[in-house]
């Protein structure tokens, strides 16, 4: 009894010329019950939750570098409020997306933010008796830290105002599937060679969420590549080039100044190379994309981009 276009008006789901049938090819490798989800995910609770509480009974944490502990700050300060920001997005494609397929799934995504932005709150309250810094969690998007005020500006565009198809693949394909492997992957990796085994085990229990939701992104762009192309390679274009900025200016510094000298085992320089610039290369081949016209000022910049 209501007209669809009431329904999911296209400011929010982002569908526009898209036929209303092509969206019926919208699909995702990642079938999950809602049964099967609630197990696993106890399960990874149940995994976090036993390392934490065990290292902080073992005086782990004095042990650690203190620059090694300033890129945990860094971390917290900047991504637990955007992961709060998610569960937001996550809640439009439960509501708006313009499939039941990836509304379904976004119902799953909504939970693994909340999921998300909990650990980060927890991890930094349970650690504020040795170091109040870790304040900076709550704290950091209610100053104006011009760090912090970047991230903060990126994600309120591609999360709270961004329709479902922008976000998807602003967010989901772009953040998601290529820069939190910087964040994630390789943070988690120094962390355990610094003997930081909590955040190591936080990090590394969060990707494993990350991995499956963010595969709203290729079906997205699938789609949006057979009806609107243009559309598909300017938002793919400005989400990349944001998104490097952004790294660069939080990830670059913790990567190759903060991690202790002995402990390094990839610069951000390699890291990108390997991780996000052959990812990202591979998707636009895949799917039929240009290069952004700034590839080369982007392949430049990590020379000296975060050591400026």
């Amino acid at each position: 009894y209501v007209d669809p276009a009431v329904a999911f008006p296209t400011s929010w789901s982002g569908a526009g010329d898209v036929p209303k049938d092509a969206w019926d090819k919208w699909d995702e490798p990642f079938r999950v019950s809602y049964r099967d989800y609630v197990r696993i995910q106890r399960e990874k609770e149940s995994g976090v939750k036993a390392v934490s509480s065990a290292l902080v009974r073992s005086g782990t944490y004095e042990k650690l570098d203190p620059a090694h502990v300033a890129a945990s700050h860094l971390h917290m300060g900047t991504t637990c409020m955007v992961e709060h920001m998610a569960v937001t997005m996550q809640s439009r494609f439960c509501r708006f997306a313009p499939t039941p397929r990836w509304r379904n799934l976004g119902v799953f995504g909504m939970l693994d933010e909340t999921r998300h932005a909990q650990l980060d709150l927890r991890f930094s309250h349970d650690l504020l008796k040795q170091d109040p810094r870790f304040d900076w969690s709550q704290k950091a998007f209610h100053t104006k830290e011009w760090g912090v005020l970047a991230v903060k500006n990126f994600f309120d565009d591609a999360m709270l105002n961004a329709d479902c198809v922008e976000a998807a693949l602003a967010t989901s394909l772009t953040v998601e599937h290529g820069f939190t492997n910087v964040q994630f992957v390789a943070l988690a990796a120094d962390a355990m060679a610094a003997g930081d085994i909590n955040w190591s085990n936080l990090l590394s229990s969060i990707q494993t969420d990350e991995a499956r939701h963010a595969q709203q992104g290729f079906p997205t762009l699938s789609i949006l590549m057979e009806h609107d192309p243009a559309r598909a390679q300017k938002a793919l274009d400005v989400a990349f080039w944001r998104s490097t900025r952004l790294f660069q200016t939080l990830t670059g510094p913790a990567m190759d100044y903060y991690t202790p000298l002995d402990q390094r085992k990839m610069s951000f320089k390699e890291f990108m190379l390997e991780w996000i610039v052959n990812h990202h290369e591979r998707i636009l081949e895949d799917y039929g994309l240009k290069k952004p016209w700034y590839w080369d000022q982007f392949l430049y910049s990590l020379e000296n981009g975060h050591h400026a």
